[in-house]
């Protein structure tokens, strides 16, 4: 498919020599799939049409061109983020640094964590953070951690050490973040108390990809290794495991269990997932979920209480609550496994908790324990009474 070019005084596009619209800009990018272009005019930079009509009202500092249907943007603070091809956000959280799409992945710095590198849906393409990182090429790019630079494939397993990179770059990282070990098994054993509900986000999934369905992905090899790990740290107590009947949600408490060696089978329960506990119309939720970044939906869903298809948030707690507590039992150690969305609605509501810049992780959850018929939340370090 041929695309209009830019004019050679890169003030306008044309096409067979002629401007395809009236407008002048002080700058002008290339139209790229599906037929937008960035711009600059008075007003800040942006992205037209083929009419060249805005697609969005919002101006930022720089517009860069659409790759996979993405295009990064800096506002005038300094940070970036990526829009998709409607001029919505990709994912919720700023940058310090991104760089285009390239095979599917971004470069993305965030302060306090490193660098990393995204998909089209806004999610880490791995699990890692490390101090600086390069685009993918073939398959294989380039990172620093603590011992230099090496390089690593798309599943973010290294492949070897490498000298490093001789291009300049606009940023240098200065930090790592590398996450611990979940505290709830140290948690469980340190405390004293009746019964005990953990509810945990399932372990480390594939990522999600702009376009493809969410709700089949796997558990990656290093999501099953710390679920079985998670689940030999908790043994020693009987347990019992729920899970919500989405696949990732029920391998995740099946390696619990057989991490805890603890040959209960998994019950599976829609309280926790497909549809869960929060929910009243599934087919309209799940629309919702896949226009809209879940994170961004999630807080929403936080910060006033409703949401499309959803019960008001404090009576879907209400009935995750009840749940929870009816899995409980004397002296043992009831494990309910669900999904990020689900975990933050329920601990902001009862604790107020601010999930802003503190998504819940991989395997990260909170606990309920029942000491003499009181039942109280532990989050974060903290116990709440209920």
């Amino acid at each position: 498919m041929d695309l209009p070019l830019p004019s050679s005084d890169g003030t306008y596009h044309e096409f067979g020599g002629a401007p395809i619209y009236e407008k002048r800009f002080k700058a002008v990018g290339p139209f790229r799939f599906p037929g937008l272009a960035a711009v600059v005019d008075e007003s800040g930079a942006y992205h037209i049409d083929f009419s060249g009509s805005p697609l969005y009202e919002e101006r930022y500092a720089q517009a860069g061109d659409f790759s996979y249907d993405c295009a990064v943007v800096k506002t005038a603070d300094g940070e970036y983020f990526h829009i998709n091809e409607e001029g919505k956000r990709i994912g919720h959280n700023n940058y310090l640094y991104a760089e285009e799409f390239f095979e599917g992945t971004a470069v993305i710095y965030r302060k306090n964590y490193g660098a990393t590198h995204i998909t089209t849906g806004g999610e880490m393409l791995y699990g890692d953070w490390y101090f600086d990182a390069r685009r993918f090429v073939n398959g294989e790019a380039l990172v620093r951690d603590e011992d230099g630079w090496l390089v690593i494939d798309m599943t973010g397993k290294e492949i070897h050490r490498a000298d490093p990179p001789e291009d300049e770059y606009p940023i240098s990282g200065m930090v790592r973040f590398i996450g611990t070990e979940s505290p709830i098994p140290t948690i469980l054993k340190m405390t004293e108390w009746d019964a005990a509900v953990v509810l945990v986000r399932h372990a480390e999934r594939e990522p999600f990809i702009k376009g493809e369905p969410g709700s089949h992905k796997k558990l990656t090899i290093r999501g099953e290794r710390a679920a079985l790990t998670f689940g030999e740290r908790i043994g020693g107590r009987r347990i019992k495991a729920y899970a919500s009947p989405m696949f990732r949600c029920m391998r995740t408490a099946e390696l619990i269990l057989a991490g805890a060696k603890e040959p209960e089978n998994v019950c599976a329960n829609d309280f926790l997932g497909d549809p869960g506990a929060y929910v009243f119309d599934d087919e309209l939720t799940r629309g919702f979920y896949v226009k809209n970044p879940t994170k961004t939906v999630a807080l929403e869903y936080i910060r006033t209480g409703t949401l499309p298809g959803h019960y008001p948030i404090r009576e879907g707690t209400d009935r995750l609550l009840g749940f929870l507590k009816s899995t409980a039992f004397q002296d043992g150690i009831a494990v309910c496994v669900t999904h990020d969305v689900f975990l933050c609605a329920f601990v902001s509501t009862l604790t107020e908790y601010d999930f802003t810049d503190d998504w819940t992780g991989f395997l990260d959850g909170c606990i309920l324990f029942r000491k003499n018929e009181i039942w109280y939340l532990w989050w974060r370090g903290k116990e709440t009474k209920l």
